[in-house]
């Protein structure tokens, strides 16, 4: 009698689920479970027959993820929630990681299709034109999920970047006439510009240039925020507020100043992007835009399930809530 996976996951002593991720090859299993749950594989000579049962069912119970820069926590913490709410939808993911490289991308794609994977979820630094036509070319279930799509035939799920990047602006407005920017690469075409729009709408309100001696380019890591941080203080003697992108990058503006001995917030104020964790935790605490990883995931996840299953969506863009936290990093 062939042998199962409920089989190796009683070898193993793990759950079911736990050997999916291993058969998938999940970044969420640890190496030592790993190790555990590949042993069992060997010695039951358990058979992985899923391009199998795809080919004759048509059905792959497979949903692949394209991401790009997945070691951001806000990301990861975004894709255990997917991973959770796909097995309980009786799906595995295959995530895979492009770098924000359109190449990678296409391949992944071509690769998902001839896995007949049942949806895609795509989350990456650019909505390039060729990735949306090789989209739509696979003709399979697919949810845009790191900016807005205005697209009648696609479905996006993000946080309104350009809302919540106005209310920021407004917020550092009230505290001086203008602000620096620590944005992602320039070639992150969808989150960082959304949030560039959004600024660009409120310095225009107010009348106000913003200046290229405002900008800094990060990478969305700490180490960026610190050299941006640096970049944009020796350019702007006067600065006394700081937006950055994602809250690493704001980390490391704070890092930055205490360094230099720049109190935080009496002469200099900083604001992050995402509501990570460990924005509770620093010191001072990180203002930020939090956004719940848990409910993008969620969301996704629903459009991606009822797309799949052929249900009729009221709309083709879904935006998540957002909420401007002031805590000590900056003035109130």
């Amino acid at each position: 009698m062939s042998k199962t996976m409920k089989d190796v996951a009683e070898l193993a002593g793990v759950s079911l689920s736990t050997v999916s991720r291993v058969i998938n090859k999940s970044h969420l299993v640890s190496k030592d479970t790993t190790i555990k749950v590949k042993q069992a594989i060997e010695k039951l000579d358990y058979q992985i027959n899923d391009s199998a049962r795809a080919l004759r069912t048509n059905i792959s119970n497979l949903i692949g993820i394209i991401g790009a820069g997945m070691d951001n926590p806000f990301l990861m913490k975004v894709l255990q929630t997917i991973e959770a709410e796909a097995i309980k939808e009786n799906y595995n993911i295959i995530y895979s990681d492009s770098e924000g490289e359109l190449e990678q991308e296409l391949y992944y794609i071509n690769m998902f299709k001839q896995k007949k994977v049942d949806g895609l979820i795509i989350m990456t630094a650019n909505f390039a034109d060729e990735l949306i036509k090789a989209v739509r070319n696979a003709n399979i279930p697919a949810v845009f999920a790191s900016g807005h799509l205005d697209t009648p035939d696609l479905l996006s799920v993000t946080v309104n970047n350009i809302k919540a990047a106005e209310e920021v602006s407004k917020y550092l407005f009230s505290i001086d006439n203008y602000f620096g920017i620590i944005r992602g690469p320039y070639r992150d075409s969808v989150a960082s510009k959304e949030r560039m729009q959004g600024i660009i709408n409120i310095y225009k309100e107010n009348n106000i240039k913003l200046k290229d001696d405002y900008i800094a380019e990060g990478d969305f890591s700490y180490q960026s925020g610190y050299k941006s941080t640096k970049v944009l203080l020796e350019k702007n003697l006067n600065l006394s507020s700081i937006f950055a992108f994602n809250d690493q990058m704001a980390i490391g503006a704070i890092k930055y100043c205490q360094d230099n001995n720049i109190k935080i917030p009496k002469e200099i104020s900083i604001v992050g992007f995402d509501g990570i964790e460990i924005s509770k935790f620093v010191t001072p605490t990180l203002s930020t835009v939090y956004q719940s990883s848990t409910t993008l995931g969620d969301k996704i996840m629903e459009v991606l399930i009822k797309k799949i299953n052929k249900e009729v969506l009221d709309k083709n863009q879904f935006f998540i809530p957002f909420n401007l936290k002031i805590r000590k990093s900056s003035k109130n």
